[in-house]
């Protein structure tokens, strides 16, 4: 009986002293949101988002995505579907060799319409960036953000595309007629992102760099994946776009501790911007750099300009971009250029070599779980460093 008693009594106490503890427990008001069941969202809009972004990461119900993930699905070239912080935005809009079904790229431009992006970020107006961007804004009411040239681009792929009733909201972050690296600007578009944008360069062929080893791709003939994804007839919608640079810009958003940039071009910065790495030096530690590596330079100097992006950023991990274009390589697959890289990153001599998170097409579009970062990790936290901008927004 005593000893009976005597587990009671600790049975009690062990529950009044948890009690306290459990009643301080408090869920994140965004976590809090993500699970709830209300309101339910269109089949259409929980699929796409489910087949961007993992369904494990997405309310089956409301098709809210997991606010803890920065989850990023390439869906080939430069362009990128990501959630940040439960936000749904695009990064570019193109689809490689798009069809009316998925093909060799698993999407089309209805699957894009459908995730209900908030905003479209727009590196800048080629068409294998901004192809389909004024049409997926005019019919989803979402807004565009780049530069002026790029608003009214969108506006007139619109209303080709839709009619003189078509419209595109659109936010012009610089200045149309500012120098590369000139204006940086603090973007306040989406709750708890912080958003960094400047204009960089387009891609150069410039003269062979006397101080660079070259160091150009071997591009070999791959008629496999043609073998796999037979083209078919091709888009049948006639909502695509010619498209100007219209100036390039680079992006980074931060949420808490981590932060991601991305650009969808890289230049010659060394001989026609050297100002640009100042402002690149100045960022916030960067802690995913998804980047294009394919420009006119490369045949000249290689992949030395994306390198010295790398070197002026200082990712802790690097993701590829643009090494897919069939339109400049069209047997030539991805895993081409992966040697090429590292032995670039190899001259550069970087005081913290990337990891270098390659991306193979056609397998890893649309395969979220290569790209999704838990930003409350505490890899991602950096302290103090020294040389960086003093941050107003949380990093």
């Amino acid at each position: 009986m005593k000893l009976l008693t005597m587990l009671v009594t600790m049975t009690l106490l062990a529950v009044t002293l948890a009690a306290p503890a459990r009643a301080q427990l408090t869920i994140d008001p965004l976590m809090a949101q993500f699970l709830a069941q209300e309101p339910v969202a269109s089949p259409a809009l929980v699929k796409a988002r489910q087949h961007f972004f993992g369904a494990e990461n997405v309310n089956p119900k409301t098709g809210r995505v997991n606010p803890d993930k920065v989850i990023l699905s390439w869906f080939s070239v430069s362009s990128l579907a990501a959630a940040l912080r439960g936000h749904v935005v695009l990064l570019d809009t193109y689809i490689d060799s798009r069809e009316d079904y998925p093909n060799r790229v698993p999407t089309t431009l209805n699957e894009l319409v459908a995730l209900q992006p908030e905003f479209i970020f727009i590196g800048h107006g080629h068409f294998d960036h901004a192809d389909t961007a004024g049409y997926i804004a005019a019919v989803t009411g979402t807004t565009v953000v780049g530069t002026p040239e790029h608003c009214a681009q969108a506006q007139r792929d619109a209303t080709n595309a839709l009619g003189p009733g078509a419209t595109v909201n659109c936010v012009a972050v610089v200045s149309a007629n500012s120098a590369p690296g000139s204006e940086v600007k603090e973007l306040a578009l989406l709750d708890n992102v912080c958003i960094t944008a400047f204009k960089h360069l387009h891609s150069a062929a410039v003269a062979p760099d006397p101080s660079h080893p070259v160091n150009p791709p071997l591009l070999l003939p791959d008629p496999g994946t043609y073998l796999l994804h037979p083209p078919g007839p091709g888009p049948s919608d006639g909502v695509g776009s010619a498209g100007n640079e219209g100036w390039s810009m680079f992006y980074q958003f931060r949420i808490a501790d981590f932060a991601l940039s991305w650009h969808d071009t890289v230049g010659p910065l060394k001989e026609n911007a050297p100002q640009v790495f100042d402002v690149l030096r100045a960022l916030a530690p960067t802690d995913v750099q998804a980047g294009a590596i394919l420009g006119f330079n490369v045949f000249t100097n290689g992949l030395r300009d994306p390198a010295m992006y790398i070197a002026a950023v200082e990712p802790k991990i690097f993701a590829p971009l643009h090494h897919d274009f069939r339109f400049v390589t069209p047997e030539a697959s991805g895993d081409d250029w992966k040697a090429t890289m590292d032995r670039e990153l190899v001259t550069m001599s970087l005081d913290r070599r990337p990891e270098l998170r390659w991306l193979y097409d056609p397998f890893d579009y649309l395969r979220p779980g290569l790209m999704t970062f838990d930003v409350k990790a505490p890899y991602w936290k950096t302290g103090d460093v020294a040389g960086r901008a003093p941050e107003t927004c949380k990093r």
